[in-house]
């Protein structure tokens, strides 16, 4: 490490933990300022990172580059289901914080809902409790008493006490709470809405909404690479050091944009907003610039997941989950100053920078850490890669073929697979953790609302919203034609690659947990009234859908059909089809050639629909409830009529599914 490096860190440690002349608080080592994947030790000797696929986490010596702990949250890694081949985590841990003074580690399991203390030296686990349904950012409080957690299915974050885990309070927010991040005066706490709008802010004495921050789309304009669109993917929010400023990583889907019009390079746009303490917008920084932005990327990124700043807020290093780097921008500039890529792992989904000059790096397919090195003797920062990633898991539970398939769907990396050019587009951008993004694209067929891929294709039928395939491995067209990917059923390496991605998708995407706290009577009250309006027709069985009834095999040139034909391909008008505006719904023709009619559609399944709006086709039910005013032939006149409690338990038997 260069000695102007190590003057500017010891500056840094000198006033860590007391207030700027902004009169914000700075980082202490080993408290977090915001939620994430990893976290370094106060001692800045251990990283910790959870391993979300192997419901563990990891305790590594960053001196020793080692493996020093993996610790099994349920004793013991995910297997594969040897009756239907799924691999399934368990716990699925997605973020943690450490509470240094007390030497314990908080821990979220998406899956299972719980939250777990560790011991930050042993590893040992000293509390476990359910608390709610999908939790996943966590922080603690500056004085260590309050952890708080955002359960994502439920919209709410809760407070916890430190030393029992007891809930002592809830508060609801908006749609799909992610992560957390104190203010620059901790004394506020911010809440990402992972699907839009923007950021909730709240107050913590007693726990309670203060104000919503939104982050405004952007429109198209007379250029349609410049960034534009609808927010979504918003994973981030963290202070900068020293400053009032907050800084938040999103993401920008160009649905105004039509095609043909729409290709790889308008599709889907990286962006960091930031605000004033007030929540006043200061700026938005992506790879090109609007009226009224002061900052600017050089170099193309794609799914920015995670932020870290230097110790003296100069520089804020933002890991893109797609693209597969980090991003290194100069916070006080706003501009960028360097791009690390290749990083030598995959899917870095979180980092912390320490104060002696490396930043560290959860590169979450890989299962490893990737270290980073910080020379700022020069006239500029110089950001590398330092030596080989440090390993976290003696062995890696999930099958090799589903570990590649998951590197396909969430990585842009166009230098080493063909998803897409430039590290423009990845399967995730739009499917966002393997679900919907929540917005509906303009498609040459017509509007298409992103379906989720959550618990997979199998048992689901045929495939699109008018049957136009009938395995995952036929999606290579829609990759080529909509991220600009450059796949080949002919090239046994990229066949290879497409029944890799089949097996993730089919048997590594779980489903969504059901929100907690539904009524028991309202669930079965509506379940009754689904099957006496004849719901259960069309949406029939255990996977609640009719798709593929009567053709077993999902051949795609059988006679379109509207009931169940020995051979039929089974397709609905439900009176939503789109006839007007400037983009019907159109024909087209699937697979094999078959001309389909731009009214019928496929009957999708209600497995998770909790989590899936807006809803139909196009995405023009916004609620559930909605679906019932907007779809009289699917619904039929008695339930378009429903009664409001009738309803209400109607929508409460499908959020339950």
């Amino acid at each position: 490490m260069s000695v102007g490096l190590r003057t500017t860190l010891a500056l840094s440690l000198a006033v860590a933990g007391g207030c700027s002349e902004t009169g914000t608080i700075l980082p202490v080592p080993g408290v977090a300022t915001h939620s994430s994947s990893i976290a370094l030790s106060a001692d800045q000797s251990t990283v910790y990172v959870v391993n979300s696929e192997s419901d563990s986490v990891s305790f590594v010596d960053v001196h020793g580059r080692t493996l020093v702990n993996e610790v099994f949250l349920e004793g013991r890694a995910p297997q594969v289901d040897p009756a239907t081949g799924r691999y399934d985590a368990a716990v699925g841990p997605r973020a943690l914080a450490l509470a240094p003074a007390a030497g314990r580690l908080y821990v979220t399991g998406q899956r299972n809902g719980h939250v777990y203390a560790l011991d930050a030296a042993s590893g040992a686990v000293l509390a476990d409790v359910d608390v709610c349904s999908e939790p996943v950012g966590v922080v603690v409080s500056p004085d260590e008493t309050t952890v708080y957690v955002a359960c994502s299915q439920d919209d709410t974050v809760v407070a916890l006490s430190a030393s029992s885990l007891a809930v002592t309070a809830t508060v609801s927010v908006a749609r799909r709470p992610w992560g957390l991040g104190w203010s620059a005066t901790r004394d506020q706490l911010y809440v990402t809405q992972l699907l839009g709008p923007g950021i909730t802010v709240l107050a913590t004495a007693p726990l309670s909404v203060a104000t919503t921050w939104a982050l405004a789309d952007g429109p198209a304009g007379d250029d349609s690479t410049i960034a534009h669109g609808a927010v979504r993917g918003i994973y981030d929010v963290a202070s900068r050091n020293g400053t009032g400023e907050i800084w938040v990583a999103h993401l920008m889907l160009g649905i105004d944009t039509a095609q043909p019009a729409l290709v790889f390079n308008n599709t889907v746009f990286p962006a960091l907003s930031l605000f004033d303490g007030g929540g006043d917008p200061l700026a938005r920084l992506t790879v090109s610039t609007e009226p009224g932005d002061h900052g600017v990327f050089g170099d193309v990124v794609s799914g920015p997941h995670a932020m870290a700043f230097s110790p003296d807020g100069s520089l804020v290093f933002v890991a893109d989950a797609d693209s597969e780097d980090v991003l290194v921008v100069d916070a006080a500039h706003r501009v960028e100053s360097s791009l690390v890529r290749p990083l030598p792992g995959h899917q870095p989904e979180g980092l912390v920078a320490s104060s002696d000059g490396h930043v560290y790096v959860d590169e979450a397919n890989t299962l490893d850490v990737a270290v980073l090195e910080v020379d700022s003797s020069g006239a500029s920062p110089v950001v590398s890669v330092d030596g080989a990633p440090i390993a976290r898991a003696a062995r890696d539970p999930m099958p090799a073929a589903m570990r590649l398939g998951q590197h396909i769907f969430y990585s842009a990396n166009s230098d080493e697979l063909p998803t897409t050019s430039d590290h423009w587009v990845a399967c995730a951008s739009c499917h966002v953790e393997g679900r919907s993004d929540a917005v509906t694209w303009q498609f040459l067929q017509g509007p298409r609302d992103t379906p989720s891929n959550a618990g997979g294709t199998k048992n689901t039928g045929f495939l699109m919203r008018t049957a136009l395939h009938n395995q995952v491995q036929d999606y290579f067209e829609v990759i080529n034609n909509e991220q600009g990917g450059h796949f080949s059923r002919s090239v046994p390496l990229l066949e290879a690659d497409l029944d890799a991605l089949e097996q993730y998708v089919d048997y590594a995407i779980p489903y969504p947990t059901p929100p907690r706290g539904l009524d028991p009577g309202q669930v079965a009250q509506g379940e009754q009234l689904f099957n006496t309006l004849g719901c259960d027709t069309c949406h029939a069985g255990k996977y609640f859908t009719d798709s593929g009834m009567g053709n077993p095999t999902l051949d795609l040139s059988g006679p379109v059909v509207s009931t169940v034909t020995p051979g039929g391909v089974l397709l609905h008008d439900v009176g939503t089809c789109v006839t007007t505006g400037a983009n019907p719904d159109s024909a087209l023709t699937d697979d094999d050639g078959d001309v389909r009619s731009p009214c019928v559609f496929d009957t999708p399944t209600l497995r998770g629909i909790s989590e899936s709006a807006p809803y139909l086709h196009d995405g023009s039910a916004a609620t559930l409830e909605d679906v019932f005013r907007l779809a009289p032939g699917m619904v039929g006149p008695a339930a378009a009529q429903l009664a409001p409690n009738d309803l209400e338990a109607l929508v409460t038997y499908l959020r339950s599914l």
